[in-house]
């Protein structure tokens, strides 16, 4: 089976990319820029995993239909937070059982420290692996870190970023082939 890749298309990134990618831009407008991508990134990706419930309140007159999200999913953004701070500020505040944890990749004895203490709970929890650009290979320790110790399932494991490089792909694609991914950009 084949790397499933995900091309976000939505027309507010690509013009955010453009803007991002254009050497005019300084650097306190890249950050700005980076945050409404990675509000709308996470959005695009996350909502194929959200589960919403529709509840109905029996008022004394009325009825009322409230709709909220499945108390039993957990979702887990797993960032390098130094690199995509920009990116991460305002998710959060959206989705109350939606948690960040940094995590620093450089090698598996940083990995381990860093993702030791999470409780994560195989069945229940999506995680999304976030960066600005995929764009070596430390992401594979990462994945072989969530699937062979912590045994987490492959199809609970999402990666998301702006840019990613085709040979990476190609990489964690003969690694870990049904691994999904999504991203804006392929270079």
């Amino acid at each position: 089976m084949q790397l499933k890749i995900y091309q976000i298309s939505h027309p507010l990134i690509k013009i955010i990319l453009n803007s991002i990618t254009t050497d005019s831009v300084s650097r306190t407008e890249k950050e700005y820029y980076y945050r409404y991508m990675g509000f709308l990134i996470i959005y695009e990706t996350i909502r194929k995993y959200v589960e919403i419930k529709n509840l109905q309140i029996q008022l004394i007159n009325e009825v009322k239909d409230l709709n909220v999200i499945n108390k039993k999913k957990k979702y887990l953004i797993l960032t390098n937070t130094s690199d995509t701070y920009h990116m991460i500020t305002d998710i959060k505040s959206l989705m109350p059982n939606l948690n960040i944890a940094h995590v620093n990749y450089d090698n598996i004895s940083t990995i381990k420290n860093c993702i030791q203490n999470l409780n994560l709970n195989q069945h229940n929890t999506n995680i999304f692996i976030l960066e600005k650009i995929t764009e070596n290979e430390k992401i594979i320790d990462l994945i072989d870190y969530l699937k062979n110790i912590k045994k987490v399932s492959i199809n609970n494991i999402n990666i998301t970023n702006i840019l990613s490089h085709s040979i990476i792909l190609t990489k964690i694609g003969e690694k870990h082939p049904k691994l999904k991914v999504y991203t804006t950009k392929i270079n």
